[in-house]
């Protein structure tokens, strides 16, 4: 099995000899990575403070000499990827000292000088050591940051075409709007061109119709007007979506392109692709470094910034044993050394990523009837602004001309530029919103989705619990067998399974000091959903059918014999919320009974109560038994009418998939009316139920399946991001809706003003611009700081509010359930 390194290559066993020698042959570029310490950058809150470095960096430096930096300011380091024959690290941080001598920039030190400890990075595939990218060039053909040149010129030849409004002489200066035409159109015609090619027709088309149509009337400014004004929207809107797509692309650039491997036999460390890096390596990690794959801590302690990652922006303090996420960044004083347990490909990041990618792929319903309205709208517009350049014509050149521009005049006000372009740079905002605080949505439909939610199922074990069990009692039954060998057997059965209560009995039996005997072997074992565990175990020359599992297990195998005594006592320790265990053996019975207990997350009173305070009815589904239920749902607040327990996985299925018929949403989600069931859920046991419902989220701490079949995941297991993600996808709603409504009011004025004779072209695509710029920035807003801290805020004060219709806009005018698996 080549997988298991059986095939006879060592090229990718860390451990061995071949592999440090291949380390170093592999092929080195010019460039060091030199780290420099800034103390003054703690103190930044927001990337606008790094713009002072970013400018300095950008001024001093030229293709060559720097090929890249990275800021981080948590950790107060500045990476940069230098050539050190021609830029010195010591270099670096004169011009910065220079540069940053106001007393809040602190001292700024040479942490590590790359050319002296020999930090070579390596070369990569896709790139050439002689043409790498640099990242302090600016974008050719743009000047003013990023206007280009011809649409400069464009406006210049504007402003003269409209000087001829002046009269007499100044009259020749209509002209100028030929040169406004040459150098703004070009773009739009060739994008017209591309889509009339399809027998399609969209804006550009429109624009296109307008300028030339005004040109042949004589209309030089009017269609200098056009080319300009239009030409400014294609940049505003090209900037807008750079920015709203950039906000969630920032997530991809969080896969760490380098790894500080450590030579087990040298102790030295050489800087290789994190691509490369195998499972079972070892890799330094010091201050500013990200971690480069999911892995262990195997010496040092040390803060690590997981924000990237979760959205909290506290360090978590890290030590020998502790597990780490690739792409955290280590900002404490002291290295870490992290022994790898996944590749870069397989890790939490990686599948972080992929959820991104998708939710840049996956439209919204909104999105797509904009669209589809737009094509179907302007072939419509076009054929009405043709009769109207035509027609009138018949009644004379007088008649002909004033209808002919107001015909033209239609064409433009009547582009839905401003709709097709702010609907999704809205859902871009929103996804960018939810992402950086840890909350992944899988596209613009699920996003849309949240804000039509109407039931919300939520998974017991490990989403309102935090999945965490402590073993609270075992008692042996009967005389058959001892104490540790329950635990031997206990340790044997739960060994194999991913369930978090069998770590708990496996822990339990290691901290008794038992161990499991040599001569033991396990065959058939097998999980029986909702139950248990069975196996066949042999221990020498006997073996024997073991069963460990809850009471319906028991009972269906007509094993549930029991003395008054134990039964009582696990009464009562259900009735405490434990959750009871049994184990016994074939042909002897029960032999052992335990009770393990869960804790409630600190935030899931909180959250429930938020709901059920904004007319939300909450109710439990578990597969655990009735007492355990009973004693979370009173922790939580809920009445014992609303818990149901003892579900298998089926159960649960068949429930959602029963709330989804009888909650048939009363209106299309577009109207804002409520609907959708949506579930929480973090196991194997809860992917059936995540797939069915109209929105699954999961647990970013759970199983990889739940994260796969899921809408929505919540990166850092917090239940009160679940509150915030469909208070956005409220607002994002709203957000669609008032730029809608927006576009058609100004639209109907600009129409009803053109009938009364009283618009221009100039005034028709002023409208039009004016009307994009505002739509686009209202949808921008959702990734402004005031934004997040109202929804923030809002939650804070609802729960000490505790009023109907204040919690998270829902409103008592429509009900919502709330249900717990």
């Amino acid at each position: 099995d080549c997988h298991n390194n059986s095939c006879g290559d060592q090229s990718h066993d860390p451990s061995s000899s071949s592999f440090g020698s291949n380390l170093q042959d592999m092929p080195r570029s010019r460039f060091v990575e030199s780290t420099i310490f800034i103390q003054g950058m703690v103190t930044l809150t927001n990337k606008e403070d790094l713009r002072p470095i970013e400018k300095l960096m950008q001024q001093n430096f030229f293709r060559g000499q720097l090929r890249a930096y990275h800021l981080h300011a948590p950790s107060r380091t500045l990476k940069a990827e230098h050539d050190p024959r021609l830029l010195s690290a010591e270099k670096i941080r004169s011009v910065l000292v220079k540069g940053l001598q106001g007393e809040e920039w602190g001292t700024i030190e040479l942490a590590h000088d790359g050319a002296v400890e020999n930090l070579a990075l390596p070369m990569l595939t896709t790139e050439d050591d002689g043409d790498e990218v640099d990242a302090t060039d600016d974008k050719s053909g743009s000047w003013l940051h990023g206007l280009k040149i011809t649409v400069v010129l464009s406006g210049v030849c504007w402003i003269l075409s409209l000087l001829s409004c002046i009269g007499g002489y100044w009259n020749y200066l209509k002209y100028a709007g030929i040169g406004s035409i040459v150098f703004g159109m070009p773009p739009v015609v060739i994008k017209a061109w591309m889509t009339a090619r399809r027998l399609q027709f969209d804006a550009n088309c429109m624009m296109v119709t307008a300028a030339f149509g005004a040109l042949l009337l004589g209309e030089f400014d009017e269609a200098a007007s056009v080319a300009f004004l239009f030409s400014i929207s294609e940049l505003l809107e090209a900037r807008a979506t750079v920015k709203a797509r950039d906000a969630l692309g920032a997530i991809v650039s969080l896969r760490p392109d380098y790894a500080n491997m450590v030579d087990s036999k040298t102790g030295g460390v050489v800087i290789v692709p994190a691509a490369k890096v195998p499972v079972g390596s070892l890799v330094s990690v010091r201050t500013g470094d990200k971690v480069p794959a999911d892995g262990v801590v195997h010496e040092g302690t040390s803060a690590v910034d997981e924000s990237s990652i979760t959205g909290e922006a506290r360090p978590v303090d890290k030590r020998a044993g502790d597990e780490v996420t690739a792409g955290s960044i280590n900002v404490g004083s002291t290295q870490l050394v992290v022994r790898t347990t996944a590749t870069v490909g397989d890790s939490t990041l990686s599948r972080l990523i992929q959820l991104v990618e998708e939710a840049q792929a996956n439209r919204s319903e909104t999105e797509k009837l904009v669209d589809s309205f737009a094509r179907k709208y302007t072939p419509i517009v076009l054929l009405v602004a043709f009769f109207l350049c035509t027609v009138p014509w018949v009644f004379g050149e007088e008649v002909g001309r004033y209808w002919a521009l107001n015909g033209l005049i239609i064409v433009v006000i009547a582009c839905p530029c401003a709709l097709t372009i702010s609907t999704p740079v809205t859902y871009s905002a929103g996804l960018a919103a939810t992402a950086q605080r840890g909350i992944i949505i899988k596209g613009g439909s699920r996003l849309e989705a949240l804000g039509n939610v109407k039931t919300v199922v939520l998974d017991k074990t490990g989403t309102i619990t935090n999945g965490t069990f402590s073993l609270l009692r075992l008692d042996v039954i009967g005389n058959s067998i001892t104490r540790s060998r329950l635990l031997e057997l206990l340790a044997i059965m739960e060994g194999p399974s991913s369930h978090p209560l069998s770590a708990t009995l496996v822990s339990a039996a290691k901290t008794a000091g038992v161990a499991i005997s040599d001569d033991t072997t396990v065959k058939e074992h097998t999980i029986l959903k909702g139950e248990g565990v069975t196996a066949i175990v042999k221990q020498g020359s006997e073996s024997s059918r073991v069963y460990v599992g809850n009471e319906r297990l028991f009972k269906r195998l007509g094993m549930f014999d029991l003395p008054e005594e134990s039964i009582n006592s696990a009464n009562q320790w259900s009735n405490e919320g434990g959750t009871v265990g049994f184990i016994g053996i074939e042909e002897v019975g029960i032999v052992g009974t335990f009770c393990v207990a869960d804790t409630v997350r600190e935030e899931a009173h909180d959250v429930v109560s938020t709901l059920m305070a904004g007319g939300i009815e909450v109710v439990m589904l578990t597969g655990d038994g009735e007492g355990a239920a009973q004693a979370v749902g009173r922790e939580i607040g809920l009445a014992k009418g609303n818990i149901h327990s003892r579900l298998l996985p089926e159960d649960k299925l068949h429930h959602v998939s029963g709330l989804k018929q009888s909650s048939t949403p009363e209106a299309s989600s577009f109207c804002g009316r409520k609907g959708l069931v949506l579930m929480v859920g973090d196991g194997v046991n809860d992917a059936l139920a995540l797939s069915v419902a109209d929105i699954g989220v999961a647990m970013g701490e759970g199983a990889a399946l739940a994260m796969e079949m899921s809408d929505v995941t919540l990166m850092d297991s917090n239940l009160s991001k679940l509150l915030f993600s469909m208070r956005m996808g409220n607002k994002v709603k709203r957000t669609v809706k008032e730029n809608i409504i927006f576009s058609c009011v100004v639209n109907a004025i600009a129409i009803g003003l053109t009938l009364a004779g009283k618009m221009s072209l100039l005034l028709a695509i002023a409208s039009d611009v004016g009307v994009m710029l505002l739509v686009t920035m209202n949808g921008m807003k959702l990734l402004s700081r005031r934004t997040i801290d109202s929804i923030e805020v809002n939650r804070k004060e609802s729960l000490s509010k505790k009023k109907l219709g204040h919690m998270y806009d829902f409103q008592p005018d429509e009900e919502i359930n709330l249900e717990i698996v």
